[in-house]
Order: structure tokens, then C-alpha cells, then sequence
């Protein structure tokens, strides 16, 4: 992602981890902005990135003295035009007295502004929860490329000792091979018999694929080397008898079972991450499986709930122990300990999304959330939450 300048006083980051997520949840002031846009990685549509933030900003105006928005105005001068053209699939920012923190974000963003006493960060719960990092070994006859990636980011790593290529490793050995048959064809020849032919961009023969195997051989050394004790999921590229080949020469534990078919010198790193993304997402979810298998197990025993008031004034106790909220719901309205919550059909001025208020003072006192579509909720109600 290209570097871009920003306001000064502007925190810039293509990721949301555990600890950025850690300085969101301590804000709790008045106002605590927040916006999130569906943006575009490029083309003429990114033309529309600046357009909604506009938008956005435009609807946080009567909401806000105008002095509280002036460093995220400063986005929407002619100067920062370029910023708006290097963006990725969302874009969230989180103004507060004391901070001001922008997102490029990896995932689709609803388009929605809040204005609370505290962020509204049900939206990117999942690049913090279900986030995991994980390996791509993309293998062709030409390259060897190996990514470090998340859900969120995805860079090229060099392993010391990494062959370059399958057919740099081969050369000599082609080479060597070609001259062999050349020279057979040019002596005498037994009559009806062919001379050799060598195929240089498949497996020939069995001595071809042990070349092979000990090129791959040498790939996995590399790479169990650099990695040592880590148990990053590695997830193999290539076509189809090269995948054979290499399971063959591997000894990394965590190699996974599917791989991403066809010639990966046809895929952009974006395109290895979100097929390996989807091979891997499955393991991120154990977790959230043993805390939908708690609930069930438990309900009717007085130790679940899926009522949002009770979950509400139970949040903050340290009594939770699972919590499940709907992604694709808001709860809007106004809450405070003192009188509990005031629900609205439609969302006034300053309310503010009550799951994502429950969600928040889970996380802050030692609660486990999950956040999910409402379909996957584990009871017909769009909050879920296991007690201690």
C-alpha cells in the first residue's frame, strides 16, 4: 500500500490488532466519533471514497462543534486528494478528544456514523477475533515466493537459503539432460528407435520428478529453518502435481491439507491471500464454536441470556464469560446504569448501537465476544451471552 501523508496529529494504520483495539476501548468521553465507509482499492470508482467521506462528515456536523472535526476536514482538501485514491475495502475513523485514529481495512465496511460516549467498534471485532497469521508457498516452474499474511495484511518474506526458482535449481541439470539426448540423436541409432525427448515444463519421467522432489527438499529446509517452533498454518499454491510433489518433501507440521490449485504466476499476492484466507478462516473459529457449544449446553440452567437489557447491566461485572452479537444489526438507543437502556426503532442523533455498547464492556472486563452474522447466532435474538 502506498505511503501517504496525513494530518499530523492523524494515526494512520492498515490494521486493527489487539492493541489498537485496547486504545479504542479506553475512550470514553464526550464526543467519541466514529465513521465507517465502503471504500475502493482503485479504478474510476475510487472516486466515490471521497464522496462518502464528505457525506459522512456532513452528518457528524450538526452533531459536534465544528472545532472537533477539524483535522479530519483537512482530508477533504484538494492537498490530501491522493489519499483517498490509495484505500482498501473500508475506511474507519475514530475521533475523541485526546486521539484521532484512521483505518484502511481489509473487509467490507457498512457505511455508518456514530456519535457516543464511547467508539463504535462492532465492525472491526472480527479483524481482532478471528484473526490468525498464516503462511502461502507458491511454487512454479519459474518462481518461489513465500507470504507472511492475515486477514488483514499479506507481504512477500525471503527465508535465508530459499531457492529462487524450480527451473534456476534445474538448469544444470536440464542442460546436462538436453545435451545427453542431443548427443544420442546425432550417434548411431538403433533402427525404429526415437531419441529422447525431454519436456522441460512437466514431469517427464521419474529421474525429472526426483529433480524435483529435491528441489522441493531443499524449499523445506529453508523454510522449517526460518521458522522453528511456529505454528503458522502453511497453505501451498501451484497446480496440481506439484502439490503431490511437495507433500512429499515436507516436514513443516502445519502444512495444511487443501491447497490453492492452478499457476499461481497468475495471482497477485491480494488474490494467494484471499484463497488462502478462505482454506484457513475455518481454524480461527474454535473458540466461537466452544462458546456456541457452552450455550447451548447451558440454556436454561440461568447461566446463558439473550436478552439484550440483561446483558446490558451484566456486561460491565466480570461475569461474562462468552459473548455473541449480530454484525448485520443495530440495536439503536440510549443507555446509562443509572435508568438501563431506552430502545429505538430508528436510530435518533446521538444513539448509539446497544450491542455494540454490551460488546465493548465485555471486552474491557474479561468477556470473550464473537461477533457474527445474525443467521449463525445460536438463539432467534441478535445478542447471546454465557455466564460464569
Amino acid at each position: 500500500m502506498k505511503h501517504i501523508t496525513t494530518p499530523s496529529d492523524m494515526h494512520l494504520a492498515d490494521s486493527v490488532n489487539k492493541e489498537e483495539l485496547a486504545v479504542l476501548l479506553k475512550q470514553e468521553s464526550t464526543p467519541c466519533i466514529s465513521i465507517y465507509i465502503p471504500t475502493h482499492r482503485s479504478g474510476k470508482e475510487s472516486l466515490q471514497n471521497e464522496i462518502r467521506f464528505k457525506n459522512a462528515i456532513e452528518k457528524v456536523k450538526p452533531m459536534v462543534p465544528t472545532i472537533e472535526l477539524g483535522p479530519a476536514m483537512a482530508l477533504l482538501d484538494n492537498s490530501n486528494a491522493v489519499f483517498w485514491q490509495y484505500q482498501k475495502d473500508g475506511f474507519a475513523l475514530f475521533i475523541s478528544s485526546e486521539i484521532m485514529n484512521a483505518y484502511r481495512l481489509s473487509m467490507d465496511t457498512p457505511e455508518v456514523v456514530v456519535v457516543a460516549d464511547q467508539f463504535h467498534l462492532k465492525p472491526v471485532l472480527p479483524l481482532v477475533v478471528y484473526d490468525t497469521s498464516f503462511l502461502i508457498l507458491a511454487l512454479s516452474q519459474n518462481e518461489c515466493r513465500v507470504y507472511q499474511c492475515s486477514m488483514q495484511n499479506c507481504y512477500e518474506i525471503r527465508p535465508e537459503n530459499l531457492p529462487d526458482s524450480l527451473s534456476q535449481a534445474l538448469r544444470f541439470d536440464l542442460q546436462e539432460k538436453q545435451l545427453q539426448s542431443h548427443t544420442a540423436s546425432q550417434t548411431s541409432q538403433a533402427p525404429g528407435r526415437k531419441a529422447a525427448v525431454f519436456h522441460g515444463q512437466g514431469v517427464a519421467d521419474d529421474e525429472d520428478k526426483d529433480r524435483i522432489l529435491r528441489y522441493f527438499q531443499a524449499i523445506n529446509k529453508a523454510l522449517t529453518t526460518f521458522l522453528g517452533p511456529r505454528t503458522d498454518l502453511l497453505v501451498l499454491a501451484g497446480v496440481d502435481y506439484l502439490h503431490a510433489l511437495y507433500r512429499s518433501a515436507n516436514t513443516y507440521p502445519h502444512l495444511v491439507n487443501e491447497g490453492i490449485t492452478g499457476n499461481p504466476e497468475n495471482l497477485t499476492a491480494q488474490d494467494l491471500q484471499k484463497a488462502a484466507w478462505e482454506i484457513v478462516e475455518p481454524s480461527t473459529r474454535k473458540d466461537l464454536d466452544r462458546a456456541v457449544k457452552a450455550y447451548q449446553n447451558l440454556k436454561g440452567s440461568g447461566k446463558t441470556a439473550n436478552d439484550l437489557a440483561r446483558i446490558l447491566q451484566q456486561a460491565p461485572t466480570g461475569q461474562m464469560k462468552y459473548l455473541m452479537v449480530a454484525l448485520d444489526v443495530y440495536q439503536w438507543g440510549q443507555f446509562s446504569w443509572d435508568d438501563g437502556p431506552v430502545f429505538h426503532s430508528e436510530k435518533h442523533a446521538q444513539d448509539q448501537d446497544l450491542l455494540n455498547v454490551a460488546a465493548c464492556h465485555a471486552l474491557k472486563n474479561g468477556a470473550s465476544v464473537f461477533p457474527l452474522p445474525l443467521e449463525e447466532m445460536p438463539d432467534d435474538s441478535p445478542v447471546a451471552a454465557v455466564f460464569y
